[in-house]
């Protein structure tokens, strides 16, 4: 069996929700397969890569830092099996995103910040006795002082339905001029309530109220930028883009979530990662089962994996095991 170095938080997430597809993951003697890059993955990277090239040269100017050039971001983050494609998606995301004018309000934001903001950084850390790690959007500090970590999703680019924004946004806007609005429009959730906070403008919800996985990842996030486990100082920010099928390319849609995470959930997810990492490095890791049977199961997903590999079969083929049995 493999030991991970590290937790990130979409590894924990796949921990406590298929174990047998986390063991194939991260523990299977032999490495799984690599998953090549879908063109669902691709469009939120490609995305990524405009909006922080744009953000990096409207800050510090054209040529700062050659990291930050579109085409530096886009070879990094974009495999090039899908490149060609995801430019243009990912082109047309951001568009839609300085449409709703999200991209003008962080921009103000963020030139405004007591010190340089942070983008696409390595942050590794260890929280109660649990080596972590992750990479955050970016993270600043308010200009009046609150600390802000923000990250962007792209939700539905690919689906066949529309996807709708997580509730209790702050606001939600359409990213292109319609003849028909759409519902809610320029409008936040229902059940948002604000609060001022800081010198911001924030949801008096906590993040996890909106999304679990998202304050687990921002909190880690956090941590390992430096913030103390359950404090409620930092501001967690969603710049989330949602799709809606359409031809050519998908209507979409920018919701703003502002909110903090609560300390009774940060402090509970340092010890769901202590359970993980303990549970990791006992070796029992089937613990619904024997340590025998348990035992017996790692040897079954060892052979899985073995076998897959001599076959030349990617084993990620969008099933829940995240592998075929």
């Amino acid at each position: 069996m493999r030991m991970p170095d590290r937790l990130s938080p979409s590894a924990l997430g796949k921990w406590e929700s298929d174990r047998e597809a986390f063991y194939v993951h991260y523990l299977a003697s032999t490495k799984p397969i690599y998953e090549p890059q879908t063109e669902a993955m691709a469009v939120g990277s490609a995305f990524d890569a405009y909006v922080k090239a744009a953000l990096h040269k409207d800050l510090f100017g054209e040529g700062s830092d050659p990291a930050y050039e579109l085409d530096a971001l886009m070879e990094s983050q974009v495999e090039e099996h899908v490149r060609d494609w995801a430019r243009t998606a990912g082109r047309h995301v951001f568009n839609c995103y300085k449409y709703t004018g999200a991209y003008d309000e962080l921009l103000v934001e963020l030139g405004q910040a007591g010190e340089p903001p942070q983008f696409e950084f390595d942050a590794t850390g260890e929280v109660g006795g649990v080596p972590l790690k992750g990479k955050p959007d970016c993270r600043f500090i308010h200009a009046s002082g609150a600390h802000v970590m923000l990250d962007w999703k792209v939700s539905g680019y690919c689906s066949k339905r529309t996807t709708s924004p997580k509730k209790l946004y702050a606001m939600v806007r359409d990213g292109q001029d319609m003849l028909k609005p759409s519902r809610n429009n320029g409008n936040p959730h229902k059940d948002y309530k604000p609060k001022f906070f800081k010198g911001l403008t924030i949801g008096s919800h906590y993040l996890e109220e909106a999304n679990k996985d998202w304050a687990d990842q921002l909190a880690i996030y956090g941590w390992m930028a430096g913030e103390e486990p359950g404090t409620v100082d930092m501001v967690a920010r969603i710049d989330q883009i949602t799709a809606k099928p359409a031809d050519p390319m998908p209507l979409l849609r920018v919701a703003n979530q502002r909110a903090r995470i609560s300390q009774g959930w940060q402090l509970d997810l340092v010890k769901r990662l202590q359970d993980c990492w303990r549970t990791i490095c006992s070796g029992h890791i089937f613990t619904d089962r024997t340590r025998e049977e348990s035992d017996a199961r790692c040897e079954v997903l060892d052979m899985v994996v073995e076998d897959m590999r001599e076959d030349d079969d990617p084993i990620w083929q969008g099933l829940k095991g995240g592998y075929r049995r």
